[in-house]
């Protein structure tokens, strides 16, 4: 299995919580981030319906106001 390796920017908050939950399940750092992302994962939609999503929330907001690009 190749791996890939990214930099995420947390807020410090967010870190100490994810770095304490580490800690409490007895887990790496990494570990817990990889499970807290595969977490997150699963909860997403499926691929599959997200065209049905994304045509769902365009008709929610209705149509595009007009802009008078002329108006100085």
């Amino acid at each position: 299995m190749k791996a890939v390796a990214y930099t995420i920017h947390l807020e410090r908050e967010l870190f100490d919580r994810v770095e304490n939950e580490a800690r409490r399940r007895k887990k790496t750092l990494a570990d817990t981030f990889r499970d807290t992302i595969t977490c997150g994962l699963r909860s997403l939609p499926l691929a599959a319906r997200m065209e049905e999503i994304i045509a769902d929330t365009r008709e929610k907001l209705g149509p595009a106001p007009e802009i008078d690009y002329d108006k100085p």
